[in-house]
């Protein structure tokens, strides 16, 4: 309806229709004066103003910032240009904490699918070379395994605690690395927890995984067999004539998060290879040996 020359008014329905809400809504904004109608006439029937709309949509918008009804009451009954500025001034850092969390969110995702879709793609027993970049790892203190009933669970803690450690700092999920000398002597490795990143944080621990040459296999199934996967691939790489470089690591392509069963968890295994034989590779391996080994550069 229009009463005068400029002020366009609505019906409750029509206001809520444009507001994209129920008329619930307005009347609970009315009740506690948060939002009330321009007028209501003597049978109790609510207008809105059309200007009134923009009112909504910044209460809409405060509430999506998850502040408390009560305080957008506060605001829309006090506001002022210098309000809104200190409102957005103190809203600014939270709403940055949002997108970087979304960006994460997103990230992983993004990750979840690669790592997903090379699990899928992998095939078991069948190892190859291939030629990495050099890469910035976050790595954990050294994590030694022990015959205890406890160590799951100092395991997990210490996993949890990297976790929050990287978070923001990280651009993989975490792996661990392990000694190729304490595996192939048998002796109780220990190992380390480690995420890819690009920061250039002086306060984190940082590992440069070498550029160079990687034997790359994939075990399937749990981990309580690992050990017939790594038997498997040192035999492959003794029958190239290679040697082990310093760590190996392991990568978790599909675990319980994407597989109920753990016969269908893959996780990706790398050995490095001694830098001394890395310039004899590139001219022995140039060509697949049986669909074993064939020659890529990764980043």
């Amino acid at each position: 309806m229009e009463k005068g020359n400029t002020e366009i008014y609505l019906t409750t329905g029509e206001f809520a229709k444009l507001c994209g809400v129920n008329k619930r809504t307005l009347f609970h904004y009315d009740d506690i004066d948060l939002l009330k109608p321009a007028f209501t006439d003597e049978k109790g029937y609510r207008s809105y103003s059309h200007h009134q709309l923009d009112v909504f949509l910044l209460i809409q918008a405060l509430k999506e910032l998850k502040l408390p009804l009560k305080e957008v009451r506060e605001y829309m009954n006090n506001r002022t240009p210098q309000h809104m500025i200190d409102m957005a001034n103190l809203e600014l850092p939270h709403i940055q904490q949002e997108i970087e969390k979304l960006q994460n969110i997103h990230k992983m995702l993004k990750e979840t699918i690669v790592l997903a879709e090379e699990g899928i793609a992998a095939k078991p027993g069948q190892f190859k070379l291939a030629e990495y970049e050099e890469e910035r790892l976050i790595r954990s203190g050294p994590i030694m395994e022990e015959d205890s009933g406890t160590f799951y669970l100092e395991w997990t803690n210490q996993f949890l605690q990297f976790d929050r450690l990287t978070q923001s700092d990280a651009s993989s999920f975490i792996g661990t690395m392990t000694s190729v000398v304490d595996l192939l002597e048998n002796k109780e490795p220990g190992f380390y927890f480690f995420v890819k990143t690009a920061s250039k944080r002086k306060d984190l621990n940082i590992f440069i995984k070498p550029k160079g040459w990687y034997a790359i296999g994939y075990h399937h199934g749990s981990y309580e067999r690992m050990g017939d996967t790594y038997e498997a691939m040192f035999r492959w790489i003794e029958q190239q004539g290679l040697s082990t470089g310093e760590f190996l690591y392991e990568e978790y392509l599909i675990d319980d998060v994407a597989a109920k069963d753990k016969e269908d968890y893959v996780t990706r295994i790398m050995i490095e290879i001694k830098p001394k034989e890395a310039s004899t590779l590139s001219k022995s391996h140039k060509q697949d040996t049986g669909g074993y080994s064939a020659v890529r550069k990764l980043q």
